[in-house]
């Protein structure tokens, strides 16, 4: 029996421990196609609260914001004491009451310490708190530090745990082996999964990481000045592959037995080691899982990367250790750590003085006060540590903001309009997805009457298909990325623009190649002083257009490009005139048979209540975000889409809805759609505000006055949302009119030098299920997914079934992304845009080597309210938890609280909200919901996060209301 078997250091032991890490690791994949997710997914078996204070252990991340965020929100009236008191007392259960010393009860002392600090360990702190205490607190503070320092009121501190060598070498001041190693292993791991971006491809990658290093160092790559002697490990390996493929397993165990790592800690020291670089590490582990994603010339193994690692981490702790005179068995060095010392005791003496001051207890009776009743102090203070006090104020914060939401709904529900109100067909509807930024869009078309009517949905709009482009290399998913697509679209010229379309793909081909090689030249010592030459006067007059002149510089090249190469007019490959199996090169479907169509068109419809009184026009918009010079542009595109623009879903869709023969299926399964109604599919750019519409040529004659009125009231809508959107842009002056916003929004998305072209999803915190009369007329400041669904017209569940299955998991996962990576950027997030570079085309570095970073960058997030989605749905508590049974994933994101969940009677309009104990009635009080007569005087002149507001605009007729208020006043003709 070797070592490794005698310490029960095995491969079977070692794959599960990375299987174990790759779990934790982030699961982001490729950043041109960004998929929000939760962060903490591989925590969701967990309570929430549970799960992020075990990740904050982990990984040394913040679970929630700071303390003193919170109180500053107190402070503000972000958060009232009502929330906090119901907050407390959820978590003190039963009894609250209970007296624990100084006549303060638990419920009392539980408050006071929300608002106390207790983490220091300077002079420096206890300096800070005591200037400018009164004279009777100085008496106070002289009393507690003379009871602290006779000791035994709090536990003796445990001794630390270091998972890791660097971990205790660093506490020992003995150096930091992860300086030397991530270095080397930064420029290889950007090596190997480059795809695309490098000059010259990684020799040997189809054979795994392992191999290729071991290749490059077999051929002379020397070793890293903090690793010696890692080469010659490597070329052993290198020679041993000559023979027969190596298992990295073996080679991580041999590190793992040679470092002194018990079986015990093996989990620890996998993931611990791992997460060291766990960008890097989690791109590894994503692509062996999806190889889809990767190069196929490189096979991502997490395994190879772990092995790479620990080669060069052996060394490296060799090399420290022997220069410090230290041992390099992790028990040793754990020995070797002196446990941190308690400190002065001001945290426990900084607590007795607040709670005597709180309860004008004097210093001479705080030094007569029995040592067992200080003791029972400290022991319910140790009961509510940092990381609880946080988490109430959490419920604090999120109870607040979802009384308002419920509060308002329940205002706005004697104004609710009638769908059918007046009896007369719609002028025109307007279908959008689900998406929150498309909230402000939507309501500034019903504000300009009710004959407007607008739908919300998933954005693949009920087709899920793997999509090819006129001028895409290969067919992508367009739908959410738990669906696998069965059917595949292709868009292609219409017959007579064949032979253009050729020559104008041979030339752009060409353009593209002559492009890659020109930049591939300048990064020569020839060709970039030949290039400079001969180019730099062209490229800085363009330069300065294009930072002087953002907006006019692109429109005149667009235009340019459109004259001299027009694209050519191309239609959809959709529908099979019969049921023949045209399949793709990839095995798919090519297209949907007329049943096929007829299904998806009427599920669809049916689902967002659309059944009849179509209007004339149904305009169908996917979204997605246009900017420049912005890595993460593809987080702003459609997340029901995979990631991607929605533009071709919608215009499949109406194409489908357009089809004679698919309409008469649908009729046949109780969707009436006219034979005077049609539908246009087109893209909404969520940047700059632009529509663009598909297939215009098709639209039947008689119908051209219909869609100008319904593109008329789009454009005006969009001009108003835009205004809405810019009181969030500093950089744009309050108050903004409609064409003045659409004009600055332009120009953000078109500035290279701009990190904020759009804030994205910042604003999310709700999620709507229900009809529009709902929330028709409720200014929601762009923070609400509203998806449509009509409870009349599903009395068993199963539409809202499939709308909390598929749209429950999307929202909650762009929920939390943004909420981890707003309460810790560094670590849940990737900082700051300013110092990031792409890498390999696969993500983001800070400089030229760093960790690959994941999550959202600070200019994303840094207006987000972080909280959990609030899940509002027009049904009853029965349906939701009948439904919650019966989808495991719902019943996660439920039942351990990732997602908070209320419920609307249909009826009634009574309301529950689900807690722990299951749902509960909720009393709205509607008494300090404000009004307004247009959305523009509600937020006309505020940059902050407002609560919801009734316009009465977009409920269809103005109802009595007083003066103008002051913002009105002021707004003058912007409103």
């Amino acid at each position: 029996m070797d070592s490794a078997e005698a310490t029960g250091v095995n491969s079977a032991a070692i794959a599960a421990a990375l299987e174990h890490a790759a779990h934790v690791l982030p699961d982001q994949g490729p950043i041109g196609v960004f998929i929000h997710h939760n962060t903490l997914h591989a925590f969701q078996h967990l309570k929430f609260h549970d799960a992020v204070q075990k990740a904050s252990g982990l990984l040394g991340t913040r679970p929630y914001l700071d303390l003193d965020e919170f109180r500053s929100a107190h402070a503000a009236g972000r958060i009232e004491e009502q929330d906090i008191q119901v907050a407390l007392r959820d978590a003190l259960g039963d009894p609250p009451d209970h007296d624990v010393a100084f006549g303060l009860s638990r419920m009392r002392l539980w408050r006071l310490l929300l608002d106390v600090d207790s983490e220091f360990a300077t002079e420096i702190d206890l300096a800070r708190l005591r200037r400018g205490a009164s004279p009777a607190d100085e008496a106070r503070w002289a009393a507690a530090e003379r009871i602290v320092a006779d000791g035994d009121l709090c536990a003796a501190p445990a001794p630390s745990r270091h998972r890791r060598h660097a971990e205790a070498l660093r506490a020992l001041r003995a150096g930091d082996p992860d300086l030397a190693i991530h270095d080397e292993l930064v420029r290889l791991c950007a090596a190997f999964l480059d795809q695309g971006q490098a000059l010259s491809a990684m020799p040997n990658r189809s054979s795994g990481f392992l191999t290729a290093v071991s290749s490059l160092y077999s051929h002379g790559l020397g070793s890293p000045r903090g690793c010696p002697g890692v080469a010659s490990d490597f070329r052993l390996i290198d020679g041993r592959s000559a023979s027969g493929a190596v298992d990295a397993l073996d080679v991580i165990r041999d590190c793992v037995v040679s470092l002194g790592v018990a079986a015990d800690d093996l989990d620890d020291f996998i993931l611990a080691t791992a997460a060291a670089l766990a960008g890097w590490a989690g791109m590894f582990g994503r692509l062996e899982r999806h190889p889809d994603e990767g190069s196929a010339a490189a096979p991502a193994r997490l395994a190879d990367f772990m092995a790479v690692r620990l080669l060069l981490e052996r060394r490296a702790i060799e090399q420290v250790a022997r220069e410090a005179g230290l041992p390099t068995l992790l028990a040793d060095l754990r020995a070797r750590v002196p446990v941190a010392p308690r400190g002065a005791g001001l945290a426990e003496a900084f607590i007795l003085v607040a709670v005597a001051s709180a309860t004008a207890t004097t210093a001479e009776v705080l030094e007569r006060t029995p040592r067992p009743s200080l003791q029972a102090l400290f022991r319910e203070v140790a009961a509510f540590p940092d990381i609880r006090r946080r988490a109430v104020w959490m419920e604090a914060y999120e109870r607040w903001y979802y009384r308002q939401v419920l509060n308002g709904i329940a205002a706005l529900r004697p104004h609710r309009p009638a769908r059918a109100s007046d009896g007369k067909r719609p002028r025109a509807q307007y279908m959008f997805c689900m998406d929150e930024r498309e909230e402000s869009i939507r309501r500034a078309l019903e504000e300009q009457g009710a004959e407007y009517e607008t739908f919300g949905l998933a954005g693949f709009f009920g087709v899920a298909i793997d999509y090819l482009g006129l001028y895409d290399m290969e067919p992508a998913a367009h739908c959410p990325v738990v669906v696998t697509p069965a059917h595949e679209v292709h868009e292609q010229p219409v017959y007579t623009q064949r032979d253009w379309h050729d020559l104008r793909d041979t030339l752009r081909r060409a353009w593209n190649s002559a492009r890659r090689h020109t930049h591939f030249q300048s990064r020569t010592l020839a060709g970039g002083a030949g290039l400079s030459l001969l180019l730099a006067p062209l490229y800085a007059v363009y330069a300065a257009l294009r930072v002087f002149k953002p907006h006019s510089s692109l429109g005149i090249r667009d235009r340019m490009a459109e004259r001299v190469a027009p694209m050519p007019a191309t239609r959809l490959v959709a529908v099979r005139a019969d049921a023949t199996e045209r399949r793709s090169e990839r095995g798919k479907f090519l297209g949907f048979t007329l049943q096929e169509a007829a299904d998806r068109v009427a599920s669809t419809l049916r689902g967002i209540g659309l059944t009849e009184r179509f209007a004339p026009i149904v305009i169908v918009l996917g979204h997605g975000s246009t900017s420049l010079n912005n890595p993460h542009e593809s987080a702003h595109d459609c997340g029901a889409c995979g990631g991607r623009r929605g533009g071709a879903n919608a215009r499949l869709f109406a194409e489908l809805a357009n089809h004679a023969e698919v309409r008469l299926a649908v009729r046949a399964q109780g969707v009436q759609i006219p034979a005077d109604t049609w539908f246009v599919g087109g893209l909404h750019d969520t940047a700059d505000d632009r529509v663009d519409y598909a297939d215009l040529s098709l639209l039947p004659h008689p119908l051209a006055s219909a869609f100008n009125d319904a593109d008329a009231a789009l454009d005006r809508a969009r001009r108003m949302s835009a205004a809405e959107r810019c009181r969030r842009f500093h950089a744009a002056p309050l108050p903004i009119s409609p064409d003045d916003g659409l004009r600055h929004v332009e120009t953000r998305a078109r500035q290279l030098a701009q990190p904020r072209p759009e804030y994205g999803h910042c604003t999310n915190a709700v999620a709507i299920v229900g009809r529009r009369s709902l929330t028709r007329g409720l200014h929601l400041d762009r923070r609400a997914f509203l998806i449509s669904y009509d409870p009349t017209i599903d009395p068993s569940h199963s539409i809202l079934e499939r709308i909390l299955a598929a749209a429950g998991p999307v929202g909650a996962g762009i929920s939390l992304e943004y909420y981890f990576s707003r309460v810790d950027n560094e670590r849940y997030g990737c900082g700051t845009k300013l110092p990031h570079n792409v890498v390999g085309l696969i993500g983001i570095m800070n400089g030229h080597k760093s960790d690959l970073r994941t999550g959202l960058p600070l200019q994303m997030v840094e207006l987000h309210e972080p909280m959990r989605l609030l899940i509002v749905a027009e049904s009853s508590p029965e349906a939701l938890l009948g439904i919650a049974s019966r989808q495991a994933e719902v019943r996660e994101l439920v039942v351990n609280r990732w997602v908070q969940l209320a419920c609307v009677d249909p009826e009634t309009g009574a309301m529950h909200i689900y807690t722990d104990r299951g749902f509960v009635p909720y009393l709205p009080d509607t008494r300090d919901i404000e009004s307004a007569t247009a959305s523009a005087a509600w937020h006309g002149l505020r940059r902050d996060h407002l609560k919801p507001a009734i316009i009465d605009a977009a409920l269809g007729s103005v109802r009595a209301h007083g003066a103008a208020t002051q913002v009105e006043e002021r707004l003058g003709t912007h409103v």
